[in-house]
């Protein structure tokens, strides 16, 4: 992938690659896939989801944003992190390749979203409120798939969530009470004294992702699990009830067995048809 910033990576298929292939005009295809990471992910890891996209979708460009521990404190260096992809998907649109959300233009789902842990949230977030800072609109219409999120505040899914950017044993060890206190500082900050503070960047990610003013879908998938020990299986469950009364179109798909963001690992094929099933009812509705 070519590297934009150390946030976001582009993938674009060559030329020699579109012009052999027979899927080059397919019009069942997305036309920009969006991976949005979990925090601190490994490329190992996402180059999984990667490769996969390039083998389902040959023609589709990729576009991949990363989240780091270091944006979860530090809010203005989350959003400045995905500019450049806003950036990139308002080229694709002045080139003809994406529609845009303003009046008059399609509202056919022209590209797929999966985004990852409350990293991705928070990157997909900041892009929903980043492109109608920056040009005016509404974040072109898509389909979303949402593995493992939204998550909300809870002591036991934060501290394992800020615990695994850490390696085990003695630099964990070392590490777990500054991660305890720094919890335990963020709910006094959020909670007693939030009329100072404002809103915390989880109750955030959840507002914006259900919010239709910013977000134009035409249905999402939220691919969650019980033995997830970092994002409370229920409050997945409560952001897709919250979305399905502000009239968003939900599917929710439990895997009762799989950790966090690794219900893909754990069952593939399922994981991978649920996925292709999502893309496929986006553009089934629109005809």
């Amino acid at each position: 992938m070519k590297r934009l910033t150390s946030y976001v990576f582009t993938y674009e298929p060559s030329s020699e690659r579109s012009s052999s292939s027979s899927v080059t005009t397919n019009p069942t295809h997305p036309k920009l896939v969006i991976l949005a990471g979990w925090m601190d992910a490994q490329d190992v890891h996402l180059a999984k989801y990667v490769s996969h996209y390039q083998m389902t979708y040959p023609n589709t460009p990729i576009l991949l944003v990363k989240f780091f521990l270091r944006e979860a404190v530090m809010t203005a260096k989350a959003t400045s992190a995905v500019e450049p992809a806003l950036w990139y998907l308002q080229s694709m649109i002045e080139a003809g390749t994406l529609s845009s959300a303003k009046p008059g233009s399609t509202n056919n789902p022209e590209m797929l979203v999966h985004l990852f842990s409350n990293g991705g949230s928070t990157s997909m977030q900041k892009m929903y409120v980043g492109y109608k800072r920056l040009f005016g609109q509404t974040f072109p219409p898509h389909a979303a798939v949402y593995d493992s999120c939204p998550g909300m505040h809870a002591f036991a899914s934060s501290y394992n969530a800020l615990m695994a950017s850490f390696p085990s044993g003695l630099v964990r060890s070392i590490f777990s009470p500054f991660i305890v206190l720094m919890i335990l500082a963020t709910w006094i900050w959020y909670t007693p004294l939030g009329f100072l503070a404002g809103e915390d960047f989880l109750t955030k990610n959840a507002r914006i992702l259900n919010d239709p003013a910013l977000v134009k879908q035409t249905n999402r998938t939220y691919i969650y699990g019980k033995a997830d020990m970092m994002v409370d299986w229920r409050h997945v469950e409560d952001h897709a009830r919250r979305a399905s009364c502000k009239g968003f179109r939900v599917r929710t798909e439990s895997f009762d067995y799989s950790p966090h963001v690794a219900h893909m690992k754990t069952d593939r094929q399922r994981y991978w048809s649920i996925v292709d099933q999502t893309w496929k009812q986006a553009i089934n509705s629109q005809q």
